[in-house]
C-alpha cells in the first residue's frame, strides 16, 4: 500500500474543510522541516582564561630555606678565601725567615776565620774552666761533660782548618754552658720554653731515690714509670731542669735531683 504523496495530501486538505487545530499542526511540521534542513551554525564556547598557578605555604618555605643556604655558601666561600690570604700571608713569612736563616748561615761561615774560631775555643774553654772549680750539681755536672766534649770536638775540627764546623761544635757547648750558668728558678720559671739540648754522648746515671719518669718534662704530664733507687738510666738530652733518659725499654723525663752520675 503506497503513501499518498505531499500534494494528494495537500489536495485533500484543500478539498475537505480544516479545523484550526489541524492548521496550526501542520505549519509547525513545516517550520521543523525547515529547520532541520537548514545549515547548523557552530556556536563557539569562550575558553577559560589561564589562572596564575597559586604559591602554597610550603613552597614559601622551600624558596626562604633555599635563600638561607646560598647566603650561608657564599660566607662559607668568602671565609675560605680569607684563610688561603692568611695562609698564603704565613707561607711568605716562613719563607722570608728562612731566607734570614739561610743568610745568618752564610755569615756565620764568612765569620769562621781561623783568628774568629780560635778566639772562640779559647774562650769557651776559660767559661768550662771556672765552671769546674765550681761545685756543681749532679745535673750540671752532666751538661758540663756535654760542653766539655763538644770543645774538645770543635778542637779537632779547629785543626783540620775545618773552621765552620768547629764554630757550629763551639755553639752547642756554649747552649750547655748558658744552661749551667742560667739562674735555677729562672729555668724552672721558663722550662716549657727551654729549648731542648742533645747530648753527642749519653751519660750514665743512677737513681739515688725512689724517682718518677714522666711522658713530657712537665711534673703535671702522665707518669710512665715509677723508678727504684738505684735504676741505671742513660741521659740523651735536657731541657730546662729535666733530662731526657733511657731506662730499659722506656723513655721518659725526670727532674734534675734523684740522681748521680754513674
Amino acid at each position: 500500500m503506497t503513501q499518498p504523496s505531499l500534494l494528494s495530501t495537500h489536495s485533500l486538505v484543500s478539498q475537505a474543510p480544516l479545523s484550526s487545530f489541524t492548521i496550526k499542526f501542520f505549519y509547525l511540521f513545516a517550520v521543523v522541516i525547515a529547520s532541520g534542513c537548514a545549515s547548523q551554525e557552530k556556536i563557539l564556547i569562550p575558553a577559560d582564561e589561564p589562572k596564575l598557578p597559586m604559591t602554597s605555604e610550603s613552597e614559601k618555605n622551600w624558596e626562604k630555606e633555599v635563600t638561607r643556604l646560598e647566603k650561608l655558601v657564599a660566607e662559607k666561600d668568602q671565609l675560605i678565601k680569607n684563610q688561603k690570604v692568611q695562609q698564603t700571608d704565613q707561607a711568605n713569612v716562613i719563607r722570608e725567615t728562612h731566607k734570614e736563616v739561610a743568610r745568618t748561615q752564610v755569615k756565620l761561615h764568612r765569620l769562621a776565620t781561623k783568628p774568629g774560631t780560635a778566639s772562640a775555643i779559647a774562650e769557651l774553654e776559660a767559661s768550662l774552666n771556672q765552671l769546674s772549680q765550681e761545685k756543681n750539681a749532679p745535673f750540671d755536672q752532666v751538661l758540663r761533660m756535654q760542653a766539655q766534649r763538644l770543645s774538645e770536638i770543635s778542637t779537632i775540627f779547629y785543626t783540620k782548618d775545618q773552621y765552620a764546623t768547629a764554630m757550629n761544635y763551639v755553639g752547642q757547648a756554649n747552649s750547655f754552658v748558658k744552661s749551667i750558668q742560667s739562674d735555677l728558678t729562672q729555668k724552672k720559671a721558663t722550662n716549657t720554653d727551654y729549648p731542648q739540648l742533645d747530648f753527642h754522648v749519653p751519660v750514665k746515671l743512677r737513681t739515688n731515690k725512689l724517682s718518677k719518669l714522666y711522658k713530657t718534662p712537665d711534673a703535671q704530664s702522665q707518669v710512665l714509670l715509677s723508678l727504684k733507687k738505684d735504676t741505671v738510666l742513660k741521659a740523651t738530652a735536657s731541657q730546662g731542669t729535666w733530662l731526657k733518659v733511657l731506662t730499659g725499654k722506656n723513655q721518659g723525663w725526670i727532674q734534675s735531683t734523684g740522681f748521680e752520675l754513674e
